[in-house]
């Protein structure tokens, strides 16, 4: 395979995971009862952002864990951003 094959894959895998990403948010802020609101990975996660508490981030936490083998949080990581958490990922 060439090179560009490779790093098209590595592309196409972070907008994989950005879009799993988003989408477990969103799931978790509609669980809560949050508004569904359009957001991007610029997304603050937590007070005027995307208003994430505990109980969210503890939900998150666990999703990413299941999903993934890890997540930030148990890693020592405290992301402030959705771009953080996709980051952590690649």
């Amino acid at each position: 395979m060439s090179p560009l094959f490779w790093a098209l894959q590595g592309q196409i895998k972070s907008v994989d995971i950005s879009n799993d990403i988003i989408e477990i948010i969103k799931t978790i802020r509609k669980h809560q009862g949050f508004r569904e609101d359009a957001f991007d990975l610029s997304a603050a996660l937590y007070d005027d952002g995307l208003g994430l508490d505990s109980l969210c981030v503890a939900e998150l936490s666990a999703v990413l864990e299941k999903k993934y083998g890890k997540d930030p949080y148990t890693s020592g990581i405290l992301p402030q951003t959705v771009r953080d958490i996709v980051d952590f990922y690649s």
